[in-house]
C-alpha cells in the first residue's frame, strides 16, 4: 500500500534514512531579528515544496538525485530565547557533522549560519567559509544585538579568518573599514577562476552560505531585505559550479533568506530550489 504514497513535505526523493545518507536536510524556521522584512522562517518549506517542480538530473554535471543518498529531517523545533534556539541548531549541526554527514540547511534569516559553523569549528577547527550574498554583515551589533542576521559574518569572523564574500553590494563604512583592516577577501563580483585557485591552494574543508539576495531583486524577489543591482541567477550558478574543483572539500551547505510571503510565482523558492539540488549533486 505505501509504495502508492509521496511524501510532498520532503525534498523531492529524500527517501534515504538517517543512518544510511551522506547529506542530511534539515530547516530552520528563525527570523527573530530580521530588520526590514519577516518571513524567512517559512523558507525552508517553501523550497521543499518548490523542488518537486524540477528535474532530479542536472544536465550540467551530468548526475541525478537516485545516485545519492540523502535525508530530510525536516523543521527543527525551536523554543526558548534566542540564545537557546541557537545552542540548538549547534547541537544538531555538531552530531550531524560528527557522524561524517554533509549539512544542506535551509532558512531562516542568516544569523542562523553562525551556530552552524561553531559546530564546523568543533569538528574541523580550521576551515574556510565561502558567503555568497548582496550584505557585508559584518556589523559587531544590531540594534543592540550582536547575534543579528546584520552580523553574522563579524561572529564567523572570530571562529575563522578564512572567510570570502562574493557579490557583496551593501554595507555601512564601519563595514567596509573592518574588511579593508582585516584584509578579509571582499568582491563586488561572483567567484571567477583566480578566486577558486588562492581557496585551492588553502586546501581547508569549506563550507558554503548562500543569501538569496545575492541575486537580484527580478531573480529573486522572494527575500526580507531585496538589494538593487545583484547578479542573474544564471551568473550566480556559474559561480558555483567552479566549486566542483572543490567539491570533496565542501562539508556542506545552507540557503538563507527565501520569504515567500514575497515570492512572485515561488520563482525565488524554485531558484534555492535548484541551488540545492545542484550543489548536492556536486558534493554527495
Amino acid at each position: 500500500m505505501e509504495e502508492h504514497f509521496i511524501d510532498l513535505s520532503k525534498f523531492i526523493m529524500a527517501n534515504c534514512s538517517y543512518k544510511d545518507a551522506d547529506g542530511i536536510i534539515y530547516s530552520i524556521p528563525y527570523d527573530g531579528t530580521t530588520s526590514f522584512k519577516p518571513g524567512a522562517r517559512e523558507g525552508g518549506n517553501a523550497i521543499r515544496t518548490a523542488s518537486w517542480g524540477l528535474e532530479t538530473y542536472s544536465p550540467i554535471l551530468d548526475r541525478d538525485l537516485s545516485e545519492v543518498k540523502y535525508c530530510d529531517l525536516k523543521e527543527l523545533d525551536l523554543y526558548g530565547s534566542q540564545v537557546e534556539i541557537f545552542n540548538i541548531i549547534h547541537s544538531v549541526s555538531r552530531e550531524i557533522l560528527k557522524d561524517n554527514k554533509k549539512i544542506i540547511a535551509f532558512g531562516g534569516e542568516h544569523s542562523i549560519t553562525y551556530p552552524i559553523i561553531k559546530a564546523v569549528k568543533d569538528i574541523y577547527d580550521d576551515f574556510i567559509v565561502i558567503q555568497f550574498d548582496a550584505h557585508c554583515d559584518l556589523r559587531d551589533e544590531y540594534l543592540g544585538n550582536k547575534l543579528s542576521h546584520a552580523c553574522v559574518m563579524r561572529r564567523v569572523y572570530e571562529l575563522t579568518k578564512n572567510i570570502f564574500q562574493f557579490g557583496i553590494r551593501s554595507g555601512d563604512k564601519e563595514e567596509w573599514e573592518f574588511a579593508k583592516k582585516n584584509n578579509i577577501y571582499l568582491k563586488m563580483d561572483l567567484m571567477n577562476e583566480d578566486d577558486l585557485e588562492y581557496i585551492k591552494c588553502l586546501n581547508k574543508p569549506i563550507y558554503v552560505t548562500i543569501d538569496i539576495d545575492v541575486l537580484d531583486p527580478a531573480y529573486a524577489p522572494g527575500t526580507g531585505t531585496p538589494e538593487p543591482c545583484g547578479f542573474s541567477t544564471k551568473e550566480l550558478f556559474k559561480s558555483l559550479y567552479l566549486l566542483e574543483e572543490v567539491k570533496d572539500k565542501i562539508i556542506g551547505f545552507d540557503i538563507v533568506e527565501v520569504s515567500p510571503i514575497y515570492d512572485i510565482a515561488n520563482i525565488t523558492a524554485i531558484t534555492a530550489a535548484k541551488i540545492a539540488r545542484e550543489l548536492m549533486l556536486m558534493i554527495l
